[in-house]
């Protein structure tokens, strides 16, 4: 299957895509034109393609290359798979998405999703390459949680709302000198967590889960209750949560649980901060939560910081189906927040530290 190729006059100047007959990734180019007697290809090795799971493919054609002309194939970061051409001609037809030409009409149409096609008109280094991976994030709810109106904070951007269920209020501060202030800008969240189903959720999810995504807040606990773990924010599925941030009251940290399927018996894996340890005092700490579909890895970063222990390899693929969760989880142990949250952020795509240490800043930043 063709990812991408070039028209030449009976073969493709080049194609790039899926070999089934090796199963792998391949960049390759005709021998000639017209009636080709072959072709000159890289073919990653040391590699399995995933069904349904996201890779960045990239080939690299240096015609300078010391040696002889050189074509490279990239998955991801990663180079795995070179050969030399040695022969060359020209094409001048037309770029294609999914498919390949030949004398019989276009053929290996590609079955599955594509997505960010870039062309260069030279040679890429590695490290321009791996560059090629960050997806710059898109918003898909930024709460400010500074006021409600009928039971529901509004997003910033007009988006869906956070409706507040059971003793859940913003507090806004009457008196800005003497009043304890909110943890950023006007207002915050405040839950008390005995189990009367205080929160704040979404209708449906601002993000599913089975590619980059970015998710974050600001946490102040009342207590270091060392019985009870709490909920900052989880994105459910129908069994399972996808993932789930809370402060674990057996080690006293925070912490980070991915299940690996939608299942009630799923296997969790967590990921835990061991260095920022919780506090009540304050203005919270910002908690944020970054899934790289392309890198297979999540990680946890605590007040702008990733810190050790709180990130790993994760290739870890299904969708939420259920509306975030501020201040509890849908699924399992609902382990109720007790204390002040702000500032929840949700995007697609993988964030890099530094926007994440832009969103810890306590200013509230509504152009983000």
């Amino acid at each position: 299957m063709a990812v991408v190729s070039q028209d030449g006059t009976g073969e493709p100047g080049f194609t790039f895509g899926y070999d089934a007959s090796a199963q792998t990734w391949k960049f390759s180019v005709p021998v000639n034109d017209v009636d080709s007697l072959g072709e000159w290809k890289a073919v990653s090795t040391g590699l399995t393609v995933v069904k349904d799971q996201w890779v960045l493919l990239t080939g690299v054609y240096d015609a300078q290359k010391s040696g002889g002309p050189e074509l490279r194939l990239y998955v991801n970061k990663d180079s795995k798979g070179v050969a030399q051409r040695r022969s060359t001609w020209k094409s001048y037809g037309p770029l294609q998405i999914g498919r390949a030409t030949a004398k019989s009409g276009y053929r290996d149409h590609f079955t599955g999703d594509l997505a960010e096609v870039r062309v260069f008109d030279r040679v890429l280094p590695a490290a321009q390459v791996a560059e090629l991976m960050t997806v710059k994030p898109e918003r898909k709810g930024y709460w400010q949680l500074d006021d409600a109106t009928g039971g529901a904070s509004a997003e910033t951007g007009g988006g869906q709302a956070l409706t507040l269920a059971g003793d859940a209020s913003i507090y806004r501060p009457v008196d800005p000198l003497f009043d304890i202030a909110a943890l950023v800008g006007d207002g915050n969240l405040v839950l008390d967590g005995d189990g009367d189903g205080d929160y704040a959720s979404t209708a449906t999810a601002p993000v599913t889960g089975n590619s980059s995504f970015t998710v974050t807040a600001r946490a102040q606990l009342s207590s270091l209750d060392p019985e009870k773990s709490q909920t900052v924010l989880s994105l459910p599925g129908a069994k399972a949560n996808r993932v789930q941030v809370r402060y674990q009251a057996a080690s006293g940290q925070w912490e980070l649980a991915v299940a690996t399927t939608d299942a009630a018996d799923a296997e969790v894996v967590t990921f835990t901060d061991d260095q920022e340890l919780p506090d009540t005092g304050g203005s919270g700490q910002h908690l944020a939560v970054v899934y790289d579909a392309f890198a297979n890895s999540v990680r946890l970063y605590v007040q702008g910081q990733l810190v050790a222990g709180a990130h790993g390899t994760n290739d870890t693929l299904w969708s939420a189906t259920g509306g975030l969760q501020v201040g509890r989880a849908l699924r399992g142990a609902s382990e109720y927040f007790a204390g002040a949250i702000d500032e929840v952020r949700v995007y697609s795509g993988a964030a890099d530290q530094v926007a994440v240490q832009q969103m810890a800043a306590l200013t509230a930043l509504p152009d983000m």
